[in-house]
């Protein structure tokens, strides 16, 4: 087809492009859209529009991204400067060990092993504990025992040894938590009415070795 040529949108008949009108059918030769000026101003528009409105959501994602770090960030300091405040900061007095065992009649026993470290007698200690069965679950129910103590008094730069008998066979092993050390002159390290969620969090794990072996 001639270069100068083009068909009628409306017969399909060969006209001349510079032609106003279709000889043929009469019908209005219209340039086509894309060859209007205005047409390109416009998906210029369209186009800055876009790439504008992208920058900003991606610039909001990565503030979003900055604002969630910076906010971990101070949590996760908050949590470091606030763990094991107040009553539960500092040293407890005491430095102690633990074995799982069985007495002799067959029960688990946990046998715990005290230094008071302190420069003043302790008139009393608590432990929570946690019993374990063979899988490592936790073991509830009516027979579970979760606090241990002794009002034995611990004079300052001795030993004690303390042993704890369980009534659950199924005992294993145990996770014990010191979580109130009471010392002569009325002090106290911790709190003897602590929630177990707050015993788990400040108070001090003593490493238990062993296990039960029935």
């Amino acid at each position: 087809m001639n270069k100068q040529m083009s068909n009628c949108q409306a017969c399909g008949q060969e006209i001349a492009k510079s032609a106003k009108a279709c000889p043929h059918c009469g019908a209005k030769n219209k340039k086509p859209i894309f060859q209007k000026w205005w047409f390109w101003v416009i998906v210029g528009i369209i186009f800055i529009g876009i790439v504008g409105s992208g920058g900003d959501d991606n610039a909001d994602v990565n503030n979003g991204a900055t604002n969630q770090d910076t906010t971990s960030s101070e949590q996760h300091n908050n949590i470091s400067t606030n763990e094991k405040t107040g009553v539960f900061a500092g040293d407890c007095g005491i430095s102690a060990t633990a074995e799982m065992g069985t007495d002799i009649i067959g029960q688990p026993t946990v046998s715990v092993s005290i230094t008071n470290t302190s420069d003043k007698d302790i008139s009393a200690i608590k432990f929570y504990v946690v019993p374990l069965d063979v899988y490592g679950e936790e073991l509830k129910g009516l027979w579970a025992q979760n606090y241990l103590a002794t009002d034995n008094t611990i004079v300052k730069g001795k030993s004690e040894k303390l042993t704890y008998q369980f009534l659950d066979n199924n005992v294993k092993t145990v996770k014990l938590y010191v979580y109130s050390v009471y010392f002569s002159d009325g002090a106290e390290w911790g709190d003897r009415e602590a929630t177990k969620s707050v015993i788990l969090k400040n108070g001090m794990e003593v490493i238990v070795d062993g296990r039960s072996e029935k």
